[in-house]
């Protein structure tokens, strides 16, 4: 079981901010609690809002237990004993010098000790926090640095790479662990151990025999306090140009017999994806917007009344893209990958559905591989079975299983945190991939931009734009 032997102190930057209370402190609690945390370790808040320690780490402590059912207190108590806060401005360098000090009086008499930097503030911030590191003597050569930076990185390739410039100007490229929570998901990294574990499945997974493969991941939450963030971002940025590609990759990436040749075949199978030829991109990719509507038994407002954001908005929550990949054995094969937010159900799965058989009989349906992620995660086989009677008539015959985390299971942030203590990149990002995926998304976003491409409304509660059906229907199929 992965745990962290050594001493450690991680900074969070952006310490009092939606995704620190929502994923990072519930992960670093639940390390706690499964005793993966070492004797000696410090967790540094550092924001602009101004408070005092025991005010921080009321925030740690209800965002613990607001996030998970039961909380033992002891641990919790040992865990923020381990907590501080460090009031500062992001642009200061002095009060980076101060942090570098109060880190030395309390690392005094660690042995082997790691320093590391997340980076949970919007990327207009990444400069001055990464100068600001290295200039405050935090990094330093003496202690082993880790930067972790959550994904989107940049909103375009011109942004990423302003960042990576300046990322890279303060810190070595082996210091930077680019970050996609999705690549911490056990169910995730599950679709290339399945293949890899299962030749039988591996047989199946060919152009001969795949029809087209759909992609989804439809959530019925809405903005949940981030409307400053998706306001600038949207669906397609936020979902696709990392979650959706990468679970692409992992379906289409060649196998490996040793786990360091893993990354390079994943950002591999990531290049190999492209746009498929089109007169007008309105055939590759489709857009929509949520209205008021109800999910389950809530009445939500729609995108544009949603606090923060502005009444006249083309910000998509809602968007389904056509793909192609160069991928030995899967060239030709069509990828429909789609994604909304204030939708009816919360899903998240791969489709295969294979060849049809036209010869089988009446009633017979393609056969399909489901691979579901999150939901009522789970493996299912769809097949065909022969009902009573002289004729072939065909019905259903479905094959499941749960797909349920049985061993060391642990949060995605839990397990990447692990991870990048000990220095293993194998399921993080990389600036060459990073790009590529912005190169390949770019020019569609530039097209979602204009304001005469189509942003159709859906109802939220609703499975997304009618359009869509008729735009996938173009290519004689239908959503799976």
């Amino acid at each position: 079981m992965l745990s962290a032997p050594n001493p450690f102190s991680l900074i969070i930057f952006g310490a009092s901010g939606h995704l620190a209370q929502l994923k990072l402190y519930p992960a670093l609690y639940i390390l706690a609690l499964k005793k993966r945390l070492p004797k000696q370790y410090l967790i540094v808040g550092f924001s602009r809002t101004e408070m005092d320690e025991d005010a921080f780490k009321k925030i740690v402590a209800d965002s613990i237990k607001r996030d998970l059912i039961s909380v033992n207190k002891e641990v919790l108590k040992e865990f923020l004993s381990h907590v501080i806060y460090h009031q500062g401005q992001y642009a200061e360098p002095a009060d980076y010098s101060e942090l570098s000090n109060k880190l030395e009086k309390i690392e005094k008499g660690w042995e082997d000790n790691v320093r590391l930097a997340y980076f949970s503030v919007p990327p207009a911030t990444y400069t001055d926090v990464a100068h600001n590191l290295c200039k405050g003597g935090i990094h330093t050569k003496d202690i082993p640095f880790r930067c972790i930076v959550e994904k989107p990185v940049g909103h375009d390739l011109a942004s990423f790479q302003e960042i990576k410039d300046e990322l890279i100007g303060c810190f070595q490229e082996e210091e930077i662990y680019l970050l996609d929570h999705y690549l911490g998901k056990e169910s995730v990294r599950n679709i290339y151990y399945l293949r890899h574990a299962n030749l039988i499945l591996e047989q199946l997974l060919k152009n001969s025999l795949i029809h087209h493969v759909e992609i989804a991941a439809l959530e019925p939450e809405g903005l949940e306090g981030r409307s400053g963030y998706f306001e600038n971002t949207g669906a397609f940025r936020d979902m696709l140009q990392s979650h959706l590609l990468m679970i692409a990759s992992l379906l289409t990436m060649k196998l490996r017999d040793k786990d360091d040749a893993l990354l390079a075949s994943r950002i591999d199978a990531l290049k190999k994806l492209y746009i498929p030829p089109a007169s007008n991109l309105d055939d590759v990719i489709l857009q929509g917007q949520y209205t008021a509507g109800q999910v389950g038994k809530e009445k939500v407002s729609g995108y544009l009344e949603e606090e923060g954001i502005n009444p006249d908005s083309r910000t998509n929550t809602f968007v389904a893209l056509k793909l192609l990949s160069r991928a030995q054995g899967w060239e030709g094969v069509p990828f429909y990958l789609r994604s909304g937010k204030r939708l009816k159900e919360k899903k998240t799965r791969i489709t295969i559905q294979f060849q049809q058989n036209t010869e089988a009989g009446k009633d017979a349906l393609p056969n399909r591989l489901c691979i579901i992620l999150q939901g009522e995660a789970g493996m299912r086989i769809h097949m065909q079975t022969k009902m009573g009677g002289t004729d072939p008539v065909f019905r259903p015959l479905v094959l499941e299983d749960p797909l349920v985390c049985v061993g060391d299971c642990l949060p995605e942030h839990s397990l990447l945190i692990l991870e990048a203590i000990h220095g293993k990149h194998q399921w993080f990002l990389t600036f060459d991939g990073v790009q590529f995926a912005w190169r390949l998304l770019d020019p569609l976003q530039s097209h979602l931009d204009q304001k005469k491409t189509s942003l159709y409304l859906y109802k939220a509660g609703s499975d997304g734009p009618k359009e869509m059906d008729e735009w996938i229907e173009k290519d004689g199929i239908k959503w799976l």
